[in-house]
């Protein structure tokens, strides 16, 4: 502050200098107290320390594995398709590449059918030539044969390929497309429409986690002499390995399939099969922001189902499984895995693990897509060439006309170990369970919802909104998550109700696990807030 000439001309000898110097050691504090904060901070106990971090305004909290306006989750009993698990499963979504599931099936329908061999030529066309990426690099004149054509579509996600086999089955594209929608509808899938067979970016072209899910149940047992093609590591053609893009085989005990699918409209699919014993799952995850966390999300899924069933056998279906039956003996190669960084048990660590994901995907082409990794996402590729490989059936095709050449030509099968802990050797890569949830978007109100618990679940004009966090397949455990999800959000849910609404999924009875009740825009801020921490909801309406 400045001081007036008169005032300045009473000060004592000295004074002056004084008062510089004491304005010399204001300003050398306020430059070392940071300093000094910072030796403090990394001196800190690591709780503490972490504690100071998040009362920052500047900490940026971790997204969800999937984008909100793309997820879907769906966990279904491969032997019966009775639902298990269940969140945004009917809302319209992009399947992108899981497409070519479709596109098989109907191939083989043809092969069954006898209408084509594993050896028959399939002419490579101009307009499926120029299909942009991922392709295989077939040119106009070329032909391949059927074996070659499913290998590259399961492993490589071949667009070209796609159109191949659409013009050989269909005559043109536009007509396959036809064939696979009538063939969606007679399958049950009564929400997905084909545009085109490769799954390349389409307006017209939407699907279902629920019929993807049917779609994949379907191929495993409509078709379980070709369904061990899913379960390939990859495949060589004219001297290049292609490795598969589904991350869990041979990295995930029991995966056994079976498609991946990415486009920047759809965000990063994935529809997985395990078997585990004489239980078969098939779980599906889309919108994931990338490759990495919808296979992390994938894994989630898949522990907490099968410690449900470990914990209830009766929840699901013991049955033999068909594309295992056919089983020969034969050696399978050593695999090579990826492993994610050290994650402790600590839930508030594993949210921390896992940041803000920037737009690091600039293609549509999935093979490079795929390859991207965020910051957080450096993995080191572990080669088991010294593992003990168990030796893993090769299964025969048997097609309906018998065709000699046919076995000759059937992938050998490596299906993963199934290990008591649910993972590969120390040797192997071990993708990391986390708790990261998933946000998602407005649910359509039920018909009708019988409410369960709580004291408050009548609901009243302007207050029947709900935070729901998952549909599970039996009450008691949807009651359990409940509770453990309002222990860790006490804060935020404390004066919240408990609500079990039990609904009708495909001939299942399912209890939605809701808190409530909310006015719309408290329950919108409630559940903002609960997924900027990682945790798994969305808002749906309440109604008797």
């Amino acid at each position: 502050m400045a001081l007036s000439l008169p005032y300045r001309s009473r000060l004592l000898p000295g004074s002056a200098a004084l008062i510089v110097l004491f304005l010399a050691s204001l300003i050398l504090a306020s430059l070392t107290a940071p300093a000094e904060a910072a030796r403090r901070s990394k001196h800190a106990k690591p709780h503490l320390r972490g504690a100071q971090h998040s009362r920052r305004a500047t900490v940026r909290m971790p997204r969800s594995p999937t984008d909100p306006v793309k997820d879907a989750a769906l966990v279904i009993d491969g032997a019966t398709g009775k639902v298990l698990y269940a969140r945004n499963e009917n809302l319209e979504r992009r399947p992108a590449s899981l497409t070519k599931m479709m596109t098989l099936y109907l191939l083989f329908d043809a092969l069954k059918a006898g209408k084509l061999t594993m050896q028959t030529p399939l002419a490579v066309s101009r307009r499926a030539a120029v299909q942009k990426p991922t392709k295989l690099g077939l040119r106009p004149g070329q032909t391949i044969p059927v074996d070659t054509a499913i290998r590259a579509l399961v492993i490589r996600s071949a667009n070209d390929v796609a159109v191949v086999i659409a013009e050989a089955l269909g005559g043109t594209e536009s007509h396959f497309a036809v064939m696979m929608t009538e063939k969606a509808r007679q399958l049950g899938m009564r929400s997905t429409n084909f545009h085109n067979a490769s799954g390349l970016p389409d307006p017209l072209q939407i699907s279902t986690a629920s019929d993807l899910a049917t779609l994949g149940r379907r191929l495993a047992y409509d078709h379980p002499q070709y369904f061990p093609y899913f379960s390939l590591a990859g495949f060589q053609y004219k001297g290049s390995w292609f490795p598969t893009h589904n991350n869990l085989i041979n990295r995930y005990g029991g995966a056994d399939g079976i498609k991946t699918g990415y486009t920047g409209a759809s965000g990063f699919n994935l529809v997985s099969s395990v078997v585990r014993g004489n239980n078969h799952v098939i779980a599906v995850v889309m919108g994931g922001r990338t490759a990495v966390r919808r296979d992390l999300e994938m894994v989630r899924l898949l522990d907490q189902t099968f410690a449900q069933i470990g914990a209830n056998p009766a929840m699901v279906a013991r049955a033999t499984v068909p594309w295992q039956q056919v089983a020969q003996n034969a050696p399978a190669p050593a695999s090579a895995g990826f492993s994610l960084p050290q994650v402790t048990s600590s839930l508030q660590n594993q949210f921390a693990a896992l940041s803000p994901v920037p737009n690091t995907v600039q293609s549509e082409d999935e093979d490079s897509a795929e390859a991207v990794r965020a910051a957080d996402e450096n993995f080191s590729v572990i080669h088991a060439e010294g593992a003990a490989q168990p030796k893993q059936p090769a299964v025969a095709a048997v097609p309906a006309k018998p065709e000699p050449r046919v076995s000759a030509n059937v992938p050998a099968v490596r299906p993963s170990p199934r290990p008591d802990n649910g993972f590969l050797t120390a040797q192997q890569a071990n993708l990391t369970k986390t708790a990261v949830n998933v946000p998602r978007p407005q649910m359509r109100p039920s018909l009708r919802e019988d409410v369960g618990e709580g004291d408050a679940d009548t609901p009243s004009p302007g207050r029947n909104w709900t935070i729901q966090i998952g549909a599970y397949a039996d009450k008691a455990l949807a009651s359990a998550q409940l509770a453990a999800y309002a222990g860790k959000a006490q804060d935020v849910l404390a004066r919240a109700s408990r609500i079990i609404a039990p609904v009708q999924s495909n001939g299942h009875t399912m209890y939605r696990a809701r808190f409530g009740l909310f006015a719309e825009r408290e329950a919108r801020d409630v559940c903002s807030r609960l997924t900027q921490r990682g945790q798994t909801c969305f808002v749906a309406v309440q109604t008797r």
